[in-house]
């Protein structure tokens, strides 16, 4: 019995230690959340504002064919993005993540692994990866971000592949993170601005150069998005996870302790029959 009294005074102590432990991380996380949310608002303004150029300016005018391959749909390679966390401890973030990309991905893809959970699984099933690169403990600054896209850039522009997308986790909120695919390029038209044609007088000189010079912004934009969410959906799954981990602990503290309790009443009961019975016996 002393030894099972010792055994059950372990464990109490190991779960203790992983309440205060998922209690330590839970914070952590919970801090990071508010350092994206804002980021996200003072982001959002100009991403709104350039996405809401480039679609005015491809629903309404008549585009050269240069032009107009960034928004007319092609068979052909993709090159896809997929962007996951470096560590675990998320929950079923990453599990929901995969089972998107493994029912996306086609053997002749291009893919580019952010996150060394992607890497790994990219390796595993033999993708086609052209580079990887570490997603990071701390918010992605958007410097970052120009070595990613530059892959696109090259690879869309010279015409290897006909679409550019990215599979990440979008933060709907603090207890929603949904695994989407989003394609960037080609642009799809947004029938909002069709039938609202407006006269405008482009500088320098056309429409196309304008587009031109617009594009790359316009992909930094959509691409750091998805980064910033892929980032709040990781702290939002890992605070949510760390939040149970410490509840269950704390319950499997709360019943050890019961058992240990009952066990050393058990004990010293016992003890006291033994002492009634000597005496008696005496």
């Amino acid at each position: 019995m002393a030894q099972n009294l010792q055994q059950i005074k372990k464990r109490i102590k190991t779960s203790d230690i992983i309440a205060q432990i998922s209690k330590a991380m839970e914070m952590i996380s919970a801090s990071k959340i508010r350092k994206v949310q804002n980021s996200v608002e003072k982001h959002n303004p100009y991403a709104k504002k350039i996405k809401y150029m480039v679609q005015r300016i491809i629903t309404n005018r008549d585009l050269t064919e240069e032009i107009e391959k960034f928004s007319k749909e092609k068979t052909g390679n993709r090159l896809v993005y997929i962007i996951s966390p470096d560590k675990g401890l998320c929950g079923g973030l990453i599990v929901n993540l995969f089972k998107k990309v493994s029912s996306y991905i086609q053997p002749n893809d291009y893919v580019v692994a952010i996150g060394k959970k992607a890497a790994n699984s990219a390796a595993k099933y033999d993708y086609n990866v052209l580079a990887s690169f570490n997603m990071g403990t701390s918010f992605p600054k958007y410097d970052d971000i120009y070595p990613i896209i530059n892959i696109a850039n090259n690879f869309y522009i010279s015409g290897e592949v006909t679409k550019v997308s990215v599979i990440y986790t979008e933060f709907r909120n603090m207890l929603v993170q949904e695994p989407v695919i989003e394609e960037i390029f080609p642009i799809k038209p947004d029938k909002n601005f069709k039938g609202h044609k407006i006269d405008y007088i482009f500088e320098p000189d056309s429409t196309e150069q304008v587009l031109k010079d617009l594009l790359p912004y316009y992909f930094e934009v959509e691409f750091y998005s998805t980064l910033m969410n892929a980032y709040a959906s990781e702290q939002a799954a890992r605070m949510t996870a760390m939040k149970n981990a410490k509840d269950n602990a704390n319950d499997i503290s709360a019943s050890l302790i019961n058992i240990y309790n009952k066990s050393r009443q058990e004990k010293i009961t016992n003890e006291i029959l033994d002492l009634a019975s000597g005496q008696q016996e005496i």
